[in-house]
């Protein structure tokens, strides 16, 4: 009787760490994956930035001084070939802006995600640790989580 009751615990201890470890190696990788959208988001910024701006100044350099002028070489090859090469350059920076814009939406949506997946990971966490929650529902909460953020557990 003695050895059953030690072989239950012995069980339902190395159960627990191996469920606190899944929630460990889970935490982990919803912040390595977080932090790479964190990442990307931040590029895609500052191209939604930047492109347009670039286009504005180009723009607006070509009106002021002249697409010949500005783009003296290219008006050399061919007949208003300054003209062309400015306003080539803007519709590519305009281009730019557009699909950034849009990538930028789709990752600020993943980024919320992410974030929401790592902080209620971080409070499982911190119940397991401080052992302020009991067992049934931690692991009910885990399940939760996977359940609402695969891609950022997996």
């Amino acid at each position: 009787m003695e050895n059953e009751k030690s072989t239950k615990t012995d069980r339902g201890t190395q159960s627990q760490d191996a469920f606190i470890n899944s929630v460990k190696a889970s935490l982990d990788t919803a912040k390595i994956k977080t932090a790479r959208i964190r990442k990307t988001d931040s590029q895609l910024f500052i191209a939604n930035v930047v492109s347009p701006a670039a286009a504005t100044l180009l723009a607006g350099l070509t009106a002021a001084v002249g697409g010949n002028t500005l783009f003296v070489q290219a008006a050399s090859q061919s007949n208003d070939g300054g003209w062309r090469l400015a306003c080539i350059l803007v519709a590519i920076f305009g281009f730019i802006a557009t699909v950034s814009g849009m990538f930028k939406k789709q990752f600020d949506d993943r980024l919320v995600q992410g974030n929401q997946c790592v902080g209620r990971l971080l409070s499982l966490d911190l119940a397991i640790t401080t052992g302020s929650g009991d067992w049934e529902e931690v692991t009910k909460e885990y399940r939760e989580i996977v359940k609402a953020f695969p891609e950022f557990i997996s």
